[in-house]
């Protein structure tokens, strides 16, 4: 199974969460902070500006590997918008998964 961990612009959180529900793909959201590449700078009627933190969303998916590719271009195509900012896809391989519920105490 794959991890997969993508940061947006908040702007297109609505376009992604659809896109990963109508296919069938269970995630997690959640609001985040970060500087990335930009490194805190945001163009605002064209000048540029600093802020110490821009405004993220963040989504978490677990899938099979063979569905890695299809997840990440769902969420390229629902949050693309060519401009700096757009996000990163990260994935990495989960080794083990435990439901809490079926952990015996």
């Amino acid at each position: 199974m794959m991890r997969i961990e993508t940061v947006i612009r908040p702007d297109k959180k609505w376009k992604v969460r659809d896109a990963l529900t109508e296919a069938g793909y269970p995630f997690t959201k959640y609001d985040s902070e970060g500087i990335g590449s930009q490194l805190g700078i945001k163009e605002i009627e064209g000048k540029p500006y600093r802020f110490e933190f821009l405004e993220k969303v963040t989504f978490v998916c677990v899938v099979k590997d063979e569905e890695v590719d299809r997840v990440c271009d769902l969420i390229a195509e629902a949050a693309h918008t060519g401009r700096p900012g757009d996000g990163k896809i990260f994935i990495s391989r989960i080794e083990d998964v435990r439901k809490i519920r079926d952990m015996k105490r």
